[in-house]
């Protein structure tokens, strides 16, 4: 099956981004470091060239 561009860009933008504010909204200082960094490891590999 061929995968429709920014797929994974959609699914990074929901659950990172919606984690990253949520966890800024609770000033949760860590967890929002935690997701800031897991979503530039997940958007570092998805656009890296294979």
């Amino acid at each position: 099956m061929k995968q429709v561009p920014f797929t994974n860009l959609a699914v990074f933008i929901l659950f990172f981004g919606i984690a990253l504010i949520e966890a800024l909204q609770k000033q949760n200082w860590l967890e929002a470091g935690l997701f800031a960094a897991l979503g530039v490891v997940s958007l570092w590999a998805d656009f890296r060239k294979k």
